[in-house]
């Protein structure tokens, strides 16, 4: 982006940090992976529709309290954990220190952001909601605004995907024809080519409990309105500087989904409907290795407490089904 009134854009600033860091831990500059994830955190549609709100521009309008204002929204409106929220404060630290390096920006730095604390009680708060009812669930599902807002609610509750895998899906991913039918999880909106699992990708069968979202994935993929040659799953209703849809983005999903909970009364956003995937799954007696796998995650502790206090008929039916 051209410079405004001489001065350097934010995103622009942002490149420059990216491409002159050198880690202080290690003396080694940014890994390219790291660079993506800083860049999606610092230049993504989250950061720049909070800037443009409020008149941000350029490298010399950000301030320290702007930071600390940010990451409070992030976590407390956006719902995002204290650990992302911490990764975040990291990069804006540095940052504001290449800002009052480079452009004499003093006011990047200071306590606002320097000691600002990232408190976990949002964490265990988000931890103790309830995963959905099934009368909830189909309330969100007919109460999307348009199909494919409906299909996201479905991808996100019946599979347990997380939202920065759900937007870097693209129509190849979805493997109608197996039987039976799978989304394959490769990537992430961070990184296309890396998923956040130990195994590099994994693929989740998309009739789990259900056979709804089959159903809405064909009507996605052959509606005639969508663009013919574009080959992601999901577009935002941006457009690029050729005029063409863009892909949608993790802020985009979260704010569909706050929208959502503002018009149904029903608190929603993607953690949730990832806890209620889990507790769905465990309550009807998946192995706790199996709903490992489905979700990604790296150790079995993660998700042994959806099977905390689980009655001893779900677990006599579980080994029931044991056949040696």
């Amino acid at each position: 982006m051209p410079p405004v009134g001489g001065n350097p854009t934010f995103e622009r600033a942002v490149e420059q940090w990216l491409d002159e860091h050198v880690s202080t831990r290690t003396g080694r500059p940014y890994s390219a992976t790291t660079k993506t994830v800083a860049r999606y955190n610092l230049t993504g549609g989250r950061l720049t529709a909070w800037r443009a709100a409020r008149g941000i521009r350029t490298a010399e309008e950000w301030t320290a309290e702007a930071a600390a204002e940010y990451l409070a929204w992030y976590q407390q409106d956006m719902g995002a954990d204290s650990d992302t929220v911490k990764k975040v404060r990291t990069q804006l630290r540095q940052f504001a220190g290449f800002c009052a390096r480079r452009f004499g920006n003093r006011e990047a730095t200071g306590p606002a952001l320097e000691n600002l604390n990232i408190s976990s009680a949002h964490d265990q708060e988000r931890v103790k909601e309830p995963a959905l009812t099934r009368a909830e669930a189909t309330t969100l599902l007919q109460k999307a605004p348009t199909p494919r807002d409906c299909l996201i609610v479905a991808m996100l509750l019946y599979t347990g995907m997380r939202p920065s895998e759900l937007v870097a899906l693209d129509e190849s991913h979805i493997r109608l024809e197996r039987t039976p039918p799978v989304v394959e999880i490769r990537g992430t909106a961070y990184n296309k080519h890396e998923a956040k699992t130990q195994a590099g990708y994994r693929d989740i069968p998309l009739n789990i409990g259900q056979s709804v979202l089959p159903r809405l994935l064909r009507e996605h993929l052959t509606d005639p309105s969508r663009p013919g040659s574009n080959y992601q799953l999901f577009l935002s209703s941006r457009r690029d500087h050729r005029g063409s849809a863009t892909r949608l983005t993790i802020a985009g999903v979260s704010l569909m989904l706050q929208t959502l909970g503002r018009t149904t009364g029903i608190h929603c956003n993607p953690h949730r409907f990832r806890h209620t995937f889990c507790t769905w799954c465990a309550d009807a007696g998946m192995d706790i290795l199996s709903l490992q796998q489905l979700v990604g995650h790296k150790k079995s502790e993660l998700i042994a407490h959806y099977y905390h206090g689980r009655t001893s008929e779900a677990a006599l039916f579980a080994a029931a089904r044991i056949r040696f």
